[in-house]
C-alpha cells in the first residue's frame, strides 16, 4: 500500500484580503452598534434585535470558515478534501471525469455561498461546468471532478496537475478492473 500524498490549498490574494476586510467590517459595524444599545437606557427590543443580528452574521461567517478547504489528499481509494472541520471524500470508483479547469472566474455566477471569504465556497454556475459546488482557494490551481451521479465540483490545491494525473491513472485502474477495495484485515 502506497503512502497518501497531501497538497495544501493556497488562498489567493483576493481571498486573503476579502477575509480580512470582512472581519474589519464586522468589528466596525457591531462594536459601535453594541455600544449604542448599552449607552442608552436599556431597552429589551433593540437588545434582542442586535443579539439576533450579531449571532446570525457570526454564525454564517463561522460556517464558511469551518467548511473552507485546507488540503487535498490522494488516499489509496479516494481523493479527500480536508476542510477546517470535516472532510469530503471522492472515491475513485465514483469519479467519472477529472481535469484541470481553464475557465475564467468572471464567468461564474454564485447562487449561494462565499464569494471570497475564506475561499470561493458554495453553489456556482458557469465556467463550463454548469451548476457545481466549489471549494477553491485560488482559481489558478483549480481542477474539476464530475461524479458518476452527475454532480460537479471545482476544487483547488498547489499540485493540481499532479492530482489530476494521479486520479486519472486510478480511474484507468478502476475501468480495467484492476482496482479493488483494500480489505479491512
Amino acid at each position: 500500500m502506497e503512502p497518501s500524498r497531501m497538497y495544501n490549498v493556497t488562498k489567493s490574494r483576493a481571498v486573503r484580503y476579502c477575509t480580512a476586510f470582512v472581519w474589519v467590517l464586522v468589528v466596525a459595524v457591531f462594536v459601535p452598534s453594541w455600544y449604542m444599545v448599552f449607552a442608552e437606557p436599556f431597552i429589551l427590543v433593540p437588545f434582542f434585535i442586535m443579539l439576533l443580528a450579531t449571532a446570525t452574521v457570526l454564525g454564517v461567517l463561522f460556517h464558511f470558515y469551518l467548511i473552507s478547504p485546507r488540503r487535498v489528499e490522494l488516499a489509496a481509494d479516494a481523493l479527500v478534501l480536508h476542510r477546517v472541520r470535516g472532510r469530503k471524500e471522492f472515491r475513485y470508483a465514483d469519479i467519472a471525469e477529472i481535469g484541470l479547469w481553464h475557465g475564467k472566474a468572471s464567468d461564474m455566477f454564485r447562487f449561494c455561498g462565499s464569494g471570497a471569504f475564506c475561499g470561493f465556497i458554495g453553489w456556482f454556475s458557469g465556467g463550463g461546468l454548469g451548476s457545481h459546488f466549489e471549494y477553491v482557494g485560488r482559481y489558478d490551481d483549480a481542477f474539476y471532478v464530475k461524479t458518476r451521479r452527475g454532480r460537479a465540483y471545482l476544487l483547488s490545491c498547489d499540485g493540481a496537475g499532479e492530482v489530476v494525473e494521479y486520479v486519472r491513472g486510478r480511474l484507468g485502474d478502476c475501468a480495467r478492473g484492476g482496482y479493488s477495495r483494500p480489505s479491512s484485515e
